[in-house]
């Protein structure tokens, strides 16, 4: 009794975003009428389907379903083979089910874009701009990165000169532009440029700018001298007429204020001296009866240091504790399009948690709401993706986690067309025992 089992096509070939079907043929090997199901495993599953999802059978009787692949076109579907298995369940045989193996071949795709920001930039010297490539394929891309201009006016620098984007990242690099000669007066002077990113197997992607050369002397500086020497004029005329005199006098009062303070200041400093010569005195009869009592109860006085140590241990334990840091989450993990992923850290039992710095990442260029909370309510931190890739908070009173309480990491991926989303966040500051650490003495 059971079922036999047999793939009209061993091997599916597919394109992520595609879809590749092949026959499965059932025999019915019992005596009695049975229903078979269908189970799909292996890694690929989750992109494989199984239609109908039963059949009932008579005796020596086949029928045939579609099985379906259909992996999605997304960067955490690699290129490659991919075993998979379909189990034929049989309903009144179990023990007689049968797996049926294949083979996925997916194809390799490459989606490679990449921005220029700012694409207008203002120099006298030279200007900075920033290249962000992002690699949604799910192939390692080789490229190398370039820029030119076509009146070779420009001089450029481009750090790094290439780079390896691996599938679902995001990687940049700077480009230093400086015009070859300067000017010192006129108008702005435009000049074009491209960069030019050169995947080791694909076209090249260009990316234009312009540099609005301005002249080493401002337009508004000869109006602005003019205006200065003109100001200094009127007020030179202003001294000799009115204020020469009123300096003058004012001058001389200044002069006899300062003359009666200085004798005021002398006369503090001997009373000051007289003042600490008493105090001086006084200490030195302090120091003989200390000195005394030390004789009298050597005892008691080391006991009396030990507790003023103490008191100065314990007063000096105000610091936040030992660096910590961890990141949420902690390994690779994505979000699927138009869902909601949350990660909890929790404070451990007895420690006080005070964070100085969080960063946001958010490499794929994802859109969507990523939000830093403390437990499920209070909402710290709320960001829409789109508008970041790194971004950083440091703060100059830490935010404190007491024991017990949760650092939750929350994220809604608003992706188009069923791409899933990559973030995370990483979390600096210091962790502090809530409690002195037991058996500690003062000294």
């Amino acid at each position: 009794m059971g079922a036999a089992a047999s793939l009209s096509r061993p091997t599916l070939t597919v394109d992520p975003g595609g879809e590749a079907t092949a026959e499965l043929t059932v025999r019915n090997v019992g005596t009695v009428v049975d229903q078979f199901t269908f189970e799909v495993h292996g890694e690929g599953r989750e992109w494989l389907s199984v239609e109908p999802p039963s059949i009932s059978l008579l005796p020596a009787g086949e029928g045939t379903v579609t099985l379906r692949a259909a992996p999605p076109r997304a960067p955490t579907v690699a290129a490659g083979t991919v075993p998979f298995g379909v189990r034929v369940v049989s309903s009144e045989d179990p023990p007689g089910s049968v797996v049926e193996e294949g083979t996925l071949e997916i194809g390799a795709y490459t989606d490679l874009s990449a921005e220029l920001l700012p694409r207008t930039s203002r120099a006298r010297r030279s200007s900075a701009h920033e290249v962000a490539v992002d690699n949604r394929g799910n192939r390692r891309v080789n490229a190398t990165l370039a820029a030119l201009d076509p009146d070779e006016l420009l001089g450029f620098r481009v750090d790094p000169p290439g780079f390896v984007a691996e599938p679902g990242t995001a990687s940049f690099a700077k480009v230093q532009v400086a015009p070859l000669r300067r000017f010192w007066r006129g108008q702005p002077k435009t000049h074009p440029f491209q960069v030019l990113v050169q995947p080791d197997d694909d076209e090249p992607i260009a990316l234009d700018g312009t540099v609005l050369q301005e002249a080493v002397l401002p337009a508004w500086l000869p109006k602005a001298l003019l205006a200065a020497l003109l100001v200094a004029l009127a007020l030179l005329a202003l001294w000799l007429v009115v204020f020469r005199s009123v300096v003058e006098n004012a001058a001389r009062e200044a002069a006899e204020e300062a003359a009666e303070e200085a004798l005021a200041e002398q006369t503090a400093a001997v009373e000051k001296a007289l003042a600490d010569a008493a105090a001086a005195q006084t200490a030195a009869d302090e120091a003989a009866a200390a000195a005394d009592s030390v004789a009298n109860d050597p005892e008691g006085a080391v006991a009396s240091a030990a507790e003023e140590a103490a008191e100065r241990a314990i007063a000096a334990r105000g610091d936040l504790g030992d660096p910590f840091d961890f990141r949420l989450p902690g390994s690779a993990r994505t979000v699927a399009a138009g869902a909601t992923d949350t990660e909890v850290f929790e404070v451990p039992e007895g420690q006080t948690l005070s964070l100085t710095d969080i960063v946001l990442q958010n490499p794929g260029g994802d859109r969507g709401l990523m939000r830093v909370q403390r437990g499920e309510e209070a909402v710290l931190i709320e960001v829409r993706m789109e508008n970041f890739r790194d971004l950083d908070y440091h703060f100059v009173s830490p935010v404190v986690f007491t024991s017990g309480q949760q650092v939750v990491l929350s994220l809604s991926c608003e992706n188009e067309g069923g791409q899933t989303c990559n973030g995370g966040a990483y979390f600096n500051g210091f962790s502090k025992s809530s409690a002195p650490p037991a058996g500690e003495q003062p000294e």
